[in-house]
């Protein structure tokens, strides 16, 4: 029988071949309480305890659970059975070239495996159709329901488990009962593992398929079941072999299995992407809305069935795949803070992943550029998608050295990093042809296809009563009441209730006295996510010393944990929106404890010898001011610690020669108008940009010296030939800021007019008549400067300003 079995299994591997997975196939897999996973009497065992009584039936039990307590219910099932580690045997089982595997489990272990293995899946459940296949996938059916796809709301009626359930359970009377029946009458070899077969429905459906018994194997426990042999009998062959004795005949097949993909660490492909074809309920939404937690497998789901059940799809994603087919290689997409690039991102890399090669940019890590080149060799022209692109500034000039025909890129950047470096792309990029395109701006038609979903996720106050067509109109007004048709205004319109701010306030009281770690990770997951830095396990371990697996060791601290941060699916915490993690520091965290975790992180990073790049980035980004502003918001007790923090880590040998930490402290320093030691950091962080190379210009220090100069010269009694000095070395950086906008003009380079104009009614009658000479004479020349280079200056209100008063001076005070 096993030389029948073995032989069949050959032939069926250039055929169709189905694998029905039933419990026993799941029972090595390994839960997160590093168990394994409990068959029914394991599972009922844990419902007794529960109700204190003893149960005998397992559907009565779970439906006396739910009745009680449909958290409970949803807690038990969800701990049960979502897999962490799955055995070697079930990744060689899972190398054959299945056509089909089906399943009566609720745990993720088939999909585990998958992904262990690189073996691209598709995951689907009853709520799911048929014609939802994909070809390019394995399709893994749960038919009883699936772990990652239970809600609290809708759990009693996917997952057919308690009494209720059953009784209503019509999944093999429709269509998949269809497909079931179509796939084992069809099929070279039906591989039952781990199944029973006291199901009478999967019974019925061998017979109606009419399958020949020789292509139909149960692959059992070693110790012998009369009965059970018996039954399985009557359909086909049982084999005593276990697990492990299928993946040993799959191992020894002489046939060779082209499976895996290349795994990446710094890249995903868009092709691994699960789909998830189901409804998207009320927690899916505001998962995204209010806490920027993207789930691409809905995302692609989308994207396959032309909907916009989860997010909308925007007119821009149009102008993006027009520019990638006109022969553009280089698309540079920038928005503010929130407005939705890291979504546009995720349906750019759907979309064209239909067509193209196409990786998505996870990780920065030192490997990121080898992965590069193996892509471009193993691809053809493969499109590299890289959110929040100067992030990887370490490997700019490597990237730069690809073609137009090696790669195409699409990159994202925040608006006012974008403008602070512009002209770096087309400069280092010489081999490709760069666009720019500002993303984030709400049309109607965008508005129109998002009202659906923000009624189901919004909170509309008192617009809530509109019609669905002047709540569109409102989305893109830019009156005081709209939206100002961008999707940042709407999140924190979506996000600015009591009855949210309570809500999450609240489980961070209860977070905080169960477990000081728990409560430090999402604290410090909420402020990396708002600096835009990816978080893990390793940002965790290094920065607060805390081991994720323990934190999530009593259940009472993990059922609170994980509706903030979820390092099971791939590391990311809930909190990645980064308006909402703005908006959570401004009014939701308790500032003493953020800047603590802030404090203690710093000094953690900093004292690592060596330090990792990718954690090196990781600890500027921590201190800088930039970010640190909105905690501290004005607060001097704040400023002061925030200041204490950048002095007593001056000396560390990880940020003292880093011009971003000098810089930062230079802001603090100003912030608490302590000048003198302000002007001197920011000197020093001038000084120390010039370990970037040549040809980089610290335009961010330069402007903040500039202003403090200004304001020092306001605030503190300064001498005359002290005046004379600082104003002409502000006359100069005056000009470079100028240079630096010379095309665009929406940064800071003309905003300090007032300051300007008050440092000269402060100190210019005390200038000697030569002085005078000068000072006017170099105004004269930056005002041609900004009238004769800087495009449309007229129309910019701050040039504008900045030449009228200048103008307004000059004629007041003629030399």
């Amino acid at each position: 029988m096993s030389d029948n079995f073995r032989e069949t299994l050959e032939k069926a591997s250039r055929g169709r071949a189905i694998l029905f997975c039933g419990a026993g196939a799941s029972l090595d897999s390994i839960g997160f309480d590093l168990q394994e996973l409990p068959a029914a009497n394991p599972l009922l065992g844990k419902f007794n305890d529960f109700l204190g009584r003893e149960f005998s039936k397992l559907p009565i039990a779970a439906s006396k659970v739910a009745d009680e307590s449909i958290k409970d219910y949803f807690r038990i099932i969800t701990d049960c059975f979502k897999v962490k580690a799955v055995s070697d045997d079930l990744k060689t089982i899972m190398t054959y070239p299945w056509s089909r595997v089906y399943s009566t489990n609720y745990d993720n272990s088939p999909e585990i495996a998958c992904e262990r293995i690189g073996k691209n899946y598709q995951t689907l459940t009853a709520q799911d159709r048929p014609g939802d296949l994909l070809d390019d996938r394995l399709p893994i059916i749960h038919l009883h329901g699936f772990i990652n796809h239970f809600r609290i709301d809708t759990i009693r009626e996917e997952c057919i488990l308690d009494y209720a359930s059953n009784v209503a359970n019509k999944v093999y009377e429709g269509p998949w009962a269809t497909e079931l029946k179509n796939d084992i009458s069809t099929a070279d070899i039906v591989v039952f593992l781990g199944y029973s077969l006291y199901d009478p429905e999967i019974a019925k459906l061998i017979l109606q398929g009419r399958t020949s018994k020789k292509r139909i194997y149960f692959v059992n426990f070693r110790i012998e079941d009369e009965e059970l042999a018996y039954m399985q009998e009557s359909f086909g062959s049982p084999l005593n072999i276990e697990t492990s004795g299928l993946a040993q005949v799959i191992f020894a097949l002489p046939v060779g299995f082209e499976v895996a993909k290349k795994q990446y660490v710094c890249f995903q492909s868009a092709q691994d992407t699960p789909v998830e074809h189901r409804n998207v309920n009320y927690e899916d939404l505001t998962d995204l809305f209010l806490f920027g937690r993207v789930q691409e497998a809905l995302v692609q789901a989308d994207t396959i069935s032309g909907s916009s059940n989860y997010v909308i799809r925007p007119t821009i994603i149009d102008k993006v795949k027009a520019e990638v087919a006109s022969g553009r290689s280089l698309i540079s997409l920038y928005s503010p803070l929130g407005h939705g690039k890291t979504v546009l991102s995720k349906i750019l890399a759907a979309e064209l992943g239909r067509e193209h090669d196409v990786f998505v940019a996870t990780r920065n890590q030192e490997n990121f550029i080898n992965e590069v080149h193996d892509i471009v060799a193993n691809s053809k022209r493969p499109i590299l998608i890289v959110d929040d692109y100067y992030k990887y500034s370490k490997h700019h000039k490597e990237l730069a050295k690809l073609t137009s025909d090696d790669a195409i890129f699409i990159f994202t950047s925040r608006l006012s990093v974008h403008e602070s470096r512009k002209e770096e792309l087309p400069a280092q990029f010489l081999n490709h042809d760069v666009v720019d395109l500002q993303i984030g701006e709400l049309t109607q038609s965008d508005a129109e296809h998002l009202v659906p979903l923000v009624n189901q996720a919004g909170m509309w106050g008192t617009m809530s009563e509109l019609s669905d067509e002047r709540k569109a109109k409102e989305l893109i007004s830019t009156a005081d009441q709209g939206y100002q048709a961008n999707f940042a205004d709407i999140l924190v319109g979506l996000m600015n209730s009591s009855e949210m701010i309570g809500r999450i306030k609240k489980e961070l009281e209860v977070l905080k006295e169960l477990s000081a770690d728990a409560y430090s990770v999402v604290l410090l997951s909420i402020y990396l996510e708002f600096t835009n830095n990816h978080i893990d396990e390793l940002s965790i371990d290094q920065a607060l010393k805390v081991n994720l697996s323990q934190v999530h060791g009593s259940d009472s601290v993990s059922n609170i944990f994980r509706l903030f941060f979820n390092p099971i699916d791939g590391g990311n915490g809930y909190f990645s929106g980064s308006i909402f993690a703005k908006y959570a520091m401004e009014k939701i965290c308790n500032h003493n404890d953020l800047i603590e975790v802030i404090e203690k992180s710093a000094n953690n990073l900093a004292d690592n010898y060596p330090l990792h790049e990718e954690m090196k980035l990781v600890l500027v980004d921590l201190l800088r001011f930039n970010y640190l502003k909105v905690i501290a918001s004005g607060d001097q007790v704040r400023l002061k610690r925030i200041r204490d923090l950048y002095s007593n880590l001056s000396s560390n040998p990880n940020l003292n020669k880093d011009d971003l930490f000098w810089n930062a402290f230079g802001m603090c320093e100003r912030a608490l108008k302590n000048f003198e030691s302000a002007v001197k950091h920011f000197r020093t962080s001038i000084s120390y940009a010039k370990l970037r190379g040549k040809f980089y210009i610290p335009y961010h220090a330069q402007n903040q010296l500039i202003v403090c100069l200004l304001e020092r010269g306001v605030s503190l009694k300064i001498d005359a030939s002290t005046a004379f000095s600082n104003f002409k070395e502000v006359l100069e950086l005056l000009t470079i800021q100028a240079e630096d906008e010379r095309s665009y003009g929406r940064g800071q380079a003309f905003t300090w007019h007032k300051e300007i104009i008050a440092f000269l009614d402060l100190h210019y009658s005390n200038f000697e008549q030569s002085e005078k000479l000068f000072i006017n004479a170099q105004i004269m020349k930056y005002l041609n400067f900004i009238t004769r280079s800087i495009h449309d200056w007229e129309q910019r209100r701050e040039a504008a300003m900045t030449v009228r008063k200048l103008q307004s001076f000059l004629a007041n005070n003629p030399a």
